[in-house]
């Protein structure tokens, strides 16, 4: 995955980016937002005016694709149950095709997913925290950002896993702060 952002933005009309995909707290999902009257170059389309935060989210709640090891029926990790019992790995198809090391690309996302049916615990928060920040060092390797942090709270009695990310620019000044609410589900079958 490319991760675009524009040189210098407010200076000057810039070619149109990848629309914005804005976090939405209460609903807990990113959605698209249309553009505003200040857009001139996409008047009626799709607001694109976020790129970093549309980054993030891309990066964090896309589905990586899972590790072959998971694909073989092995447990997942630390021994939780592998989200694999429909036998899809998910992942973006893309990353099957061309995926440029040599230029900072990664394969698009992150294994968030494979915790889905975790116990909460302080484990899982601390996987969480190792996946997130896996899945946001393409912004560092792009130069996007200069600096990710990411911190996992769990509250195991309210069912509530928090992840907040900053991202820090060159100059060491926060560029970008969220807290994401993933509200945790123990799938019973």
């Amino acid at each position: 995955m490319q991760i675009y952002i524009r040189v210098n933005e407010g200076c000057a009309e810039q070619p149109l980016l990848l629309w914005d995909s804005l976090w939405d707290a209460e609903a807990g999902e990113a959605d698209w937002a249309l553009a505003g009257p200040s857009e001139r170059l996409n008047r009626g389309g799709l607001s694109a005016t976020a790129p970093l935060a549309t980054a993030v989210a891309l990066c964090l709640f896309t589905d990586k694709r899972a590790p072959a090891e998971l694909e073989a029926g092995n447990p997942g990790p630390a021994g939780f149950p592998p989200r694999l019992d429909d036998g899809d790995p998910r992942g973006w198809w893309g990353d099957g095709i061309d995926v440029r090391s040599e230029e900072g690309e990664a394969a698009l996302g992150s294994h968030l997913w494979l915790l889905e049916r975790a116990p909460l615990t302080e484990r899982t928060a601390e996987l969480a925290k190792l996946y997130a920040t896996e899945a946001l060092a393409p912004l560092i390797a792009q130069q996007a950002c200069a600096r990710v942090d990411v911190s996992a709270d769990f509250d195991a009695i309210a069912g509530r896993l928090d992840l907040t990310v900053d991202l820090y620019g060159r100059d060491g000044a926060n560029v970008y702060s969220q807290r994401f609410a993933v509200y945790w589900r123990n799938l019973e079958r």
